[in-house]
């Protein structure tokens, strides 16, 4: 059946509030039965605000937050595409047949890029080594909730969003423009964002190099294990995630020389918010399009 709303972009305009209230309602629902597991007195508002002040990245209860929170994003995609675009939740691109080398190479590719990046900005003497932390036990449930978050994500920004706005345009760039403006603004809010003008940048661009594979695939598993990668690795390189710490499971720690100027370092921001960063951002944008174009 033909789309109740037959524009796309209208769609992706749409679905965002629909998506905000409704996972906004799960996880509230979900930090009700956190806290009641939890033993947190309800009548004292203090003692709920310290159950979730104090989550960091290995926490379990940031974890099981994480997991309402996708739980909110299906039933808003369920409701969505069932209601409004009149098609089968699996449409957006979950199917797993055949997926599994793209995923590796998703990861993979992730490593390589981070660790690119991490190696040259060490080169160029615009970070220092301090000292090497080693693994820490929290790392495997911090791995666990960056996955669901990056899954997250990509359901919603490529699965949803980006998949609407190619039904009304021919031109992928033009419906990579209009996901990525929305995947930017959602990170609008992070620490030190507009520190300078590359960290906006760079999210922008991110929302490309996120995106191209899925503009010839229709699925989500390069880009959600690339996603994932992308932010696992970061902390494990000890570099800040969009400007949050990540001291949960970094194995190396480092700081800025302060030898070169914030849009070179990252800054406060951490590598998403340097021009070496964003210069590789989309020239890898453009070899996964070369790639998927050529293998067409």
């Amino acid at each position: 059946m033909e789309p109740r709303i037959q524009n796309g972009f209208l769609r992706a305009i749409i679905f965002m509030p629909l998506w905000m209230i409704t996972m906004g309602f799960v996880v509230t629902i979900g930090s009700i039965l956190v806290m009641l597991l939890s033993g947190v007195d309800m009548a004292n508002p203090e003692s709920a605000e310290a159950l979730f002040a104090n989550m960091s990245f290995d926490s379990p209860v940031m974890l099981l937050m994480t997991v309402f929170q996708v739980a909110g994003s299906f039933l808003s995609l369920w409701i969505a595409t069932k209601f409004i675009d009149r098609k089968p939740l699996m449409s957006i691109g979950l199917s797993i047949k055949d997926k599994t080398n793209e995923m590796l190479i998703g990861l993979a590719f992730a490593l390589a890029f981070i660790g690119g990046l991490f190696a040259i900005l060490w080169i160029m003497g615009a970070i220092t080594v301090t000292g090497f932390v080693g693994f820490k036990p929290g790392v495997f449930v911090v791995s666990m909730m960056l996955f669901l978050a990056a899954f997250d994500e990509e359901l919603i920004f490529r699965g949803y969003i980006l998949n609407s706005m190619m039904d009304s345009t021919k031109n992928r760039w033009i419906a990579l423009a209009g996901s990525s403006v929305l995947f930017a603004l959602l990170h609008s809010g992070n620490p030190n964002v507009w520190s300078t003008w590359v960290p906006m940048t760079e999210l922008f661009a991110a929302g490309f190099i996120l995106g191209i594979s899925y503009t010839f695939t229709k699925n989500l598993w390069f880009p959600t294990f690339f996603h994932f990668g992308w932010n696992f690795f970061q902390g494990l390189f000890g570099f800040e995630i969009s400007g949050i710490n990540v001291d949960s499971w970094k194995i190396i720690s480092h700081e800025n020389t302060g030898n070169v100027p914030d849009i070179v370092s990252g800054g406060t921001f951490g590598i998403e918010g340097s021009v070496i960063t964003l210069s590789c951002t989309i020239i890898c944008t453009y070899l996964i399009y070369k790639y998927y174009n050529d293998n067409q």
